[in-house]
């Protein structure tokens, strides 16, 4: 009789004193990214938590009457973009995509196409909202002021949303502006930073003409601001202080016998009126009074006129 084959186990591996390793939470989101190979994640709505911070809080609401409707129909098609809740585990904070998410919210959806974008700042934030045309300029003066109460330089904020200096400025101009300023943006007659930072510079200097001129019937546009700029600043000139004209007698010197026209011009996004009673200095040049209070001299070509104005 054979004898029966015995098969011999090795046990010692069961004799292990090293602890298995902390799962990684970070490793374990890579994976399940990885999985689904770049595609979106569906993460839970109730899950997801807006940036207080977010700069965009204004939202127009017929659009997101429009948005709902497309969302109940068709789904979010775009994927918002979120990051790890910086205090509360197992959530989500929005980095961008207010309207589709709360557009979800409205609709009933329980989950929402997104992307994780752990890098993402509150200047991202801004940069995605103006490169789609979202932010209000309320919005985007909010933020630069947060910024400048941080303590940044209106040069480095410019410069981190890639934009011009002077829109910087001329967005501050809607941070605590006088009322009649204030009505004329929040009734929707006039939203453009730079007429309006024009037209409170002009209130500095002459605030019951400006205070009057808002509360009539009068389009506000940066030529209209332009002209009345013109107007004021005009009659506040001495009758009898010599003119540059009166002062050389070589300059030309257009006399008051017949109406002259007001040519509103924009120059490097700056507006203001051809001053037609002076020479200027160069050839191909003319003397613009801009609607900061400035005289300039500048190249004629680099001119665009906006509008005529005839008295």
């Amino acid at each position: 009789m054979k004898k029966p084959l015995i098969a011999t186990l090795d046990l010692t591996a069961l004799d292990r004193t090293t602890p298995a390793p902390t799962p990684d939470p970070i490793a374990k989101e890579r994976t399940v990214t990885a999985e689904v190979l770049g595609r979106p994640l569906h993460i839970p709505v109730k899950d997801i938590d807006e940036d207080p911070g977010q700069p965009r809080q204004e939202f127009d609401a017929a659009s997101m009457e429009e948005l709902e409707q497309s969302v109940r129909i068709h789904g979010v098609k775009t994927p918002i973009s979120i990051r790890p809740h910086p205090t509360e585990p197992k959530r989500w904070l929005l980095n961008f995509g207010a309207r589709r998410l709360r557009a979800s919210r409205a609709v009933g959806k329980t989950t929402i196409p997104a992307f994780i974008d752990r890098s993402h700042t509150d200047y991202q934030q801004v940069i995605e909202n103006l490169q789609r045309e979202d932010l209000k300029p309320r919005e985007l003066a909010m933020f630069i002021k947060k910024k400048m109460d941080e303590g940044e330089k209106q040069a480095h904020i410019a410069e981190l949303l890639g934009v011009n200096r002077s829109m910087v400025t001329n967005h501050l101009a809607l941070i605590d502006p006088p009322a009649c300023i204030e009505e004329i943006y929040t009734s929707g007659k006039c939203s453009s930073a730079k007429t309006l930072y024009d037209l409170r510079n002009l209130h500095k200097e002459f605030p019951k003409d400006v205070e009057r001129w808002c509360g009539s019937d009068q389009e506000i546009t940066r030529a209209s601001v332009s002209a009345l700029s013109a107007k004021l600043r005009g009659v506040q000139k001495s009758p009898t202080a010599p003119s540059r004209n009166e002062q050389d007698s070589k300059k030309r010197v257009i006399t008051a016998a017949s109406p002259i026209p007001s040519l509103i011009v924009t120059f490097q996004d700056r507006s203001g009126t051809i001053d037609l009673q002076q020479a200027p200095q160069q050839p191909n040049h003319l003397i613009v009074n801009f609607a900061d209070g400035k005289q300039e001299e500048v190249p004629a070509r680099q001119c665009q006129i906006e509008q005529i104005l005839f008295p």
